[in-house]
């Protein structure tokens, strides 16, 4: 079969240029394939745009990628030092003032004191009385602090911890067999634990009492223990730290935070 042009495509307006024949078969023009191919003007134009909208977009990529590495782990270092840096008190309170006291009346002596507080006692916890508060820093408010507890301190950004441990601490009540009174809080000043001891024993009217024993547990606490009179009774005090991050592990608080212990038990 020879073909000689396409008489029956209806979408070819002219018959094909031949180049070359080899018996029956002819070989159409490439010629117009070999031309350079140049886009139109607005073309040109419209790839332009497209080159610059990209450009824009890979730089602001770029420089987001570079602040979430370098840019946001310095601002939330500044945050945390600003935290820190607070003028919160702790008012500490000495553990012996409530030894006779019930707890409705340890209660409300901390709201006569001002204290915003936060209870977490679990129900059936104490079962022959006791309770679980903390106090909060004077400038977090009551709602904030809750979701905050709520959602576990371990969880807490450093910025978070930072600014709901500066100015707090927690007092465990527990009236099981004897009344043990225990008051934790985090110290972000004192830079070491023997000095963060002496600072809560000064903070919560002990700095005198006398000092029957004193180490390392088997916990990794360094504590000083003995006794105290007051009230007309004899009670038995013990003050331990430790580094914070043994307790929680949250990534971009200082390395000098101190968790503290207060206990008196009678």
């Amino acid at each position: 079969m020879t073909i000689d042009k396409f008489e029956d495509a209806p979408y070819r307006n002219h018959e094909p240029e031949f180049t070359d024949i080899e018996g029956s078969v002819k070989y159409i023009d490439g010629s117009s394939l070999a031309r350079p191919f140049e886009l139109p003007r607005t073309s040109y134009a419209l790839a332009g745009v497209f080159i610059i909208v990209a450009a824009l977009i890979g730089a602001f990529m770029l420089a987001k990628y570079f602040d979430g590495v370098y840019g946001a782990p310095a601002r939330a270092e500044q945050t945390v030092s600003d935290n820190l840096a607070r003028d919160v008190s702790y008012d500490i309170p000495n553990l012996t003032t409530f030894m006779e006291s019930s707890d409705d009346a340890i209660k409300q002596t901390l709201v006569d004191a001002g204290y915003t507080t936060y209870e977490t006692t679990k129900e059936g916890e104490y079962l022959d009385g006791g309770f679980d508060i903390v106090k909060l820093p004077s400038d977090v408010p009551l709602a904030e602090a809750g979701l905050m507890y709520a959602s576990g301190i371990s969880s807490l950004s450093a910025t978070d911890a930072s600014r709901l441990l500066k100015g707090s601490w927690t007092l465990s009540v527990n009236h099981s067999g004897t009344t043990d009174m225990r008051l934790k809080f985090a110290d972000f000043s004192s830079g070491g634990v023997d000095a963060a001891i002496q600072n809560a024993m000064a903070a919560s009217g002990l700095a005198e009492a006398p000092i029957v024993d004193s180490g390392t547990d088997s916990a990794g606490n360094t504590y000083r223990s003995g006794t105290i009179d007051a009230n007309g009774a004899t009670y038995n005090w013990r003050v331990s730290a430790i580094p914070l991050s043994s307790v929680y592990k949250i990534k971009g608080l200082p390395d000098t935070a101190i968790y503290v212990g207060v206990r008196v038990t009678k």
